[in-house]
């Protein structure tokens, strides 16, 4: 299975190979069905992956975190693990599904055919997608065809909703993907056989489903499915005649309103302004905002938030329309230019210009943007590294590396992009004394660390850290500190535990404390030093019994 990584959300992926990187995989081995693994964290956590024909087809850890339903950073740390070990796993499994493809083939060809069918005939019964599929594939195609779709999509919103209609976030994925899935499936072949019209009715279905279904969208949902649905419209609307393009006009523009919930009303009215470019919808939404713009100006004070929000977000709609109705340029910047205050339209205004390619109408408006939103440090700081991005662009070296210092010390920074372009258009003599200030400014006390680390200052990062008393910055940087101050990184944990044993007092945090104590072990003289504090602890803590199960459970 090549594509396991979509499984786990960005950040538990890398959680999990940092785990893999680390050498947290204590043990692994084949099993009958896949694979089963133990990984060291807080405590060890037992890992299963089971694996058929090159799928997974599920996955265990002993974790509180794959308790609650998961895929969890140890399974993800087990499969780089699976993934980077000798052979490819999945390669030998998608031989064996070839070889049993083959054999499947061979069985079918010794089947007599009225035994095949009566078998088939079972199976599609017990399995209602692979009914639907292949109705829609093979059997002839009437209002009996829809109505059979439909009601499919109805048993979906009914399986993954409460008693109120709501589907919580625990549902959404699978209700989501379910939906994907009829859409996928269907409208293909609907096409296929040349039935557009059907296939937008499907299509209109799932769109009504979803645009009107309350759920909790944390995943992206609603977009996913109305992303399919509009992909839906262009293939179905390539595939239309004169009349069934007309019907689909009327279609759009009677259901552009109150057919589905307001967010998602917008991916109609893309559709009629985008794919079929109804100039006189168009003129009719200009209209509607001009008017909602004449409110605001008359009725809003300016301090206040519709004022200073809705105001300039109308007038960036006025604009889009006026582009997508071809209106000449001169107008529309003669019309952006009548609302320069708000700097979402000098944003909007540095963009055309990019994209005209002028350079120097873009770095004034910048510069007088720089000035006029002064008291507005976020602003400053991106109105700067587009300046940096012109000046690179254009190959003004000199503005560009004056802009660099500019916002390193001016706007701060959150990592170390900057400070690099900086050095490499600086001397050494001038990148050692930039680097100086850099590392003595309050305002870049939040790369200090990082920056230490890049340009190999060991002794001043582990001083900072020391200084600094922060555990995160010492977990982050203990790889490379932990080869040249073993003993002083290993008494920085030490002190550290003795700190957090004091005031924890729920079992997480035991836990946590135990991920450090076995740390410690792996320290010269650690084992010891783990063992005495796990002993000290026994004593001084005794009514705590959650910590001492912990102590048991870690092995203490």
């Amino acid at each position: 299975m090549q594509n396991w990584k979509e499984l786990f959300r960005p950040h538990i992926l890398e959680r999990g190979r940092n785990y893999y990187e680390e050498g947290a995989i204590v043990s692994l081995d084949r099993t009958d069905t896949g694979y089963h693994a133990e990984v060291e964290g807080t405590e060890d956590y037992e890992v299963s992956i089971e694996i058929q024909d090159d799928e997974i087809t599920d996955m265990y850890c002993s974790c509180p975190y794959a308790d609650s339903g998961n895929y969890c950073k140890h399974m993800a740390a087990v499969l780089y693990e699976i993934e980077g070990g000798p052979g490819d796993p999945f390669e030998e499994l998608a031989e064996r599904k070839n070889e049993r493809l083959q054999a499947v083939h061979d069985l079918i060809e010794r089947i007599p055919e009225e035994e095949l069918k009566k078998l088939m005939a079972s199976l599609i019964c017990q399995d209602e997608d692979l009914y639907n599929r292949l109705m829609t594939q093979y059997a002839p195609l009437g209002p009996a065809t829809l109505s059979r779709l439909k009601h499919q999509i109805d048993e979906i919103g009914w399986k993954y909703s409460d008693r109120s209609g709501f589907i919580d976030y625990r549902n959404a994925y699978e209700y989501v993907g379910a939906l994907g899935a009829v859409l996928y499936e269907n409208v293909p072949q609907l096409l296929k056989r040349n039935c557009p019209k059907e296939a937008f009715e499907l299509t209109n279905y799932v769109f009504h489903e979803i645009g009107n279904r309350e759920m909790d969208d944390s995943d992206g949902g609603y977009t996913y499915i109305g992303g399919v649905c509009y992909d839906n419209w262009k293939k179905i609307l390539m595939a239309a005649d004169e009349e069934q393009e007309k019907q689909m006009i009327r279609w759009f523009r009677e259901h552009r309103r109150n057919y589905v919930s307001e967010y998602m009303e917008d991916y109609l009215e893309d559709f009629l302004i985008t794919e079929f470019h109804d100039e006189g919808l168009l003129r009719e939404q200009i209209r509607e905002v001009d008017e909602k713009i004449e409110k605001l100006e008359q009725n809003e004070a300016k301090d206040n938030w519709n004022y200073r929000h809705l105001y300039p977000a109308s007038v960036l709609q006025r604009i889009s329309l006026m582009e997508r109705l071809e209106c000449p340029k001169e107008e529309i910047r003669r019309y952006r230019n009548n609302y320069r205050q708000f700097h979402e339209i000098r944003e909007a205004e540095v963009k055309d210009y990019l994209l005209s390619k002028e350079y120097d109408r873009a770095e004034a408006v910048l510069k007088e943007s720089k000035e006029l939103d002064k008291d507005s440090p976020g602003l400053v700081s991106k109105y700067s590294a587009k300046l940096i991005e012109i000046y690179d662009m254009t190959g003004q070296k000199e503005k560009y590396k004056s802009e660099l210092i500019w916002h390193i010390f001016e706007c701060g920074e959150y990592g170390l992009d900057n400070p690099l372009k900086l050095k490499a258009v600086c001397s050494p003599e001038e990148w050692q004394e930039l680097r100086g200030k850099m590392l003595v400014s309050e305002k870049l006390r939040t790369i200090r660390c990082e920056l230490l680390d890049h340009e190999e200052l060991y002794d001043r990062l582990i001083q900072e850290i020391r200084t600094s008393g922060s555990i995160d910055a010492l977990d982050r940087y203990e790889k490379v500190l932990k080869k040249r101050f073993p003993e002083e990184v290993r008494d920085m944990y030490v002190r550290y535990v003795q700190r957090a044993a004091e005031g924890a007092g729920q079992r997480k945090a035991y836990r946590d404390l135990m991920g450090y104590l076995k740390k410690i072990r792996r320290y010269p003289d650690g084992r010891e030093i783990a063992e005495k504090t796990a002993t000290v602890w026994k004593a001084t803590y005794k009514r705590r019994p959650a910590m001492m199960d912990e102590l048991r459970k870690a092995g203490f």
